[in-house]
C-alpha cells in the first residue's frame, strides 16, 4: 500500500454536503423538465403545419429559406415553376411537402 493511502480514500459527506448535492441533483432535474416542458407546448414545426426548406446560394456561400405552417402555405400558394433557380427550387419543396403551388 501507498504510504499516503488513507489520504487517497477520502471521506464521507456530511450531512450537509449531501443536502447540497441532492439539491443540485433536484435543480437540475426540474429545470431539464421545465425546458422540456416548454419545448412541448411552444409548439415546433409539427405544431405549426408542414415546413418548406429552400437552400439558396450566393456567392458568399448560402443560406436557407425555411416557412413553415400558414406561412409556407401562403408563400408556395404564389409560386409557379419557371420563373427561376429559386423560385424552381421552392416550387419542387413545396410540391414534395404536399403544398398546393399556384402553377
Amino acid at each position: 500500500m501507498p504510504p499516503n493511502y488513507r489520504e487517497q480514500q477520502g471521506h464521507a459527506l456530511s450531512a450537509s454536503e449531501r443536502r447540497g448535492a441532492l439539491f443540485l441533483v433536484g435543480a437540475l432535474v426540474l429545470s431539464g423538465l421545465g425546458v422540456g416542458a416548454w419545448a412541448g407546448t411552444r409548439g415546433g414545426p409539427s405544431a405549426q403545419g408542414p415546413c418548406v426548406s429552400v437552400v439558396v446560394p450566393s456567392s458568399m456561400g448560402g443560406t436557407y429559406i425555411t416557412h413553415c405552417g400558414r406561412d409556407a402555405r401562403s408563400w408556395c400558394a404564389g409560386l409557379a415553376p419557371g420563373r427561376g433557380a429559386l423560385a424552381s427550387a421552392a416550387y419542387g419543396a413545396c410540391r414534395r411537402s404536399g403544398l398546393p403551388t399556384a402553377g
